[in-house]
């Protein structure tokens, strides 16, 4: 992006896992859990990498057979998130980073496709105050890659589409931006088709003086 590109944003908008928490750990143990009970074999590393990207309902659907979907969504339910919760890890700088934004002046949302767990992971870690909206897959119709999260977060800071900025680690991220029609940011994931490739948190406030 050039320096008038960048001297336009207003806001950055956040992915949740993989871009703010190392959740990779928790969401494999859940799914997994979920299969367990079902008596079914731990997922494959192509499943690993869907479950981390869609929704739950998305991802229970791809790992499950059809005829056990709605027991999966009953065991779902019985699994308090809480047992997975403490294999979550912060992203290295993410709280500096998003405190440097705030004082700055930037606005900050979250834009994921997860659902109920949101709010406890924000609580937990201590990164409510920075972000307004949080949209969740429970806040649109369709979600990501549906740009119906990103023209939520657009209305609600008044702003146009090139002065937000998408920052995701995967390719559902990198489709919802483009349809959207906002600069994508990808952070740690270079096979990404993007305006900017971040490799740390640091980079994100770098990339704004330099």
């Amino acid at each position: 992006m050039s320096r008038q590109e960048i001297s336009s944003i207003k806001g950055f908008v956040f992915d949740c896992d993989g871009v703010l928490i190392d959740s990779k750990a928790a969401n494999v143990r859940f799914y997994n859990l979920i299969l367990q009970k079902l008596g079914l074999p731990a997922m494959s590393l192509d499943c690993e990498a869907f479950v981390h990207a869609h929704t739950v309902q998305e991802s229970i659907a791809h790992i499950v057979p059809d005829a056990l979907l709605q027991e999966a969504l009953t065991v779902k339910r019985s699994i308090p998130y809480s047992q997975v919760v403490e294999s979550i890890r912060l992203e290295p700088g993410i709280t500096e980073c998003l405190a440097c934004l705030c004082r700055i002046g930037f606005s900050c949302a979250v834009n994921t496709n997860r659902t109920d767990t949101m709010g406890m992971i924000l609580d937990r870690y201590a990164l409510s105050e920075y972000f307004h909206p949080v949209v969740t897959s429970q806040d649109v119709l369709r979600p990501k890659p549906d740009p119906e999260s990103l023209f939520l977060i657009l209305s609600s800071w008044s702003i146009s589409p090139h002065e937000l900025v998408f920052i995701g680690d995967s390719p559902v991220d990198e489709q919802t931006a483009r349809s959207a029609g906002t600069p994508f940011w990808a952070y740690r994931n270079k096979s990404l088709g993007a305006d900017r490739h971040l490799q740390n948190h640091r980079e994100l406030v770098a990339a704004l003086d330099a």
